[in-house]
């Protein structure tokens, strides 16, 4: 009886020992992540920043199913993190526009 994983890699086509599909890692979404955390959204861009660095150590030992389903996650979260980042910046885009109209309401405005 022999302990330890099977031979070649064993669990099926990923995991430890496995050959890797590509020879590159896959995208990290690392910006998209970092403006989520600059955004209205914080935590996700945390989750998603978290999930994004651990894409280049788990492809290096070898566990490339893991860093496939991190990059999915960061991928997911960077999305949503860039959506957050955008939508922020249109609503200060929109309430300086706001202000800038109503000044000028108010100094075209009659007074008595």
């Amino acid at each position: 009886m022999s302990y330890g994983p099977p031979p070649h890699g064993g669990y099926g086509t990923g995991g430890y020992g496995a050959t890797p599909p590509s020879a590159e890692p896959p995208k990290n979404y690392l910006v998209h992540n970092i403006l989520g955390i600059l955004s209205c959204l914080p935590p996700v861009g945390i989750i998603g920043l978290i999930f994004a660095l651990q894409i280049n150590s788990k492809w290096q030992m070898g566990d490339y199913a893991g860093a496939q389903e991190s990059a999915k996650v960061a991928k997911t979260m960077g999305i949503i993190s860039l959506v957050a980042f955008i939508l922020g910046i249109v609503g200060i885009v929109l309430y300086i526009l706001f202000i800038v109209v109503m000044i000028g309401v108010a100094a075209t405005a009659p007074t008595y």
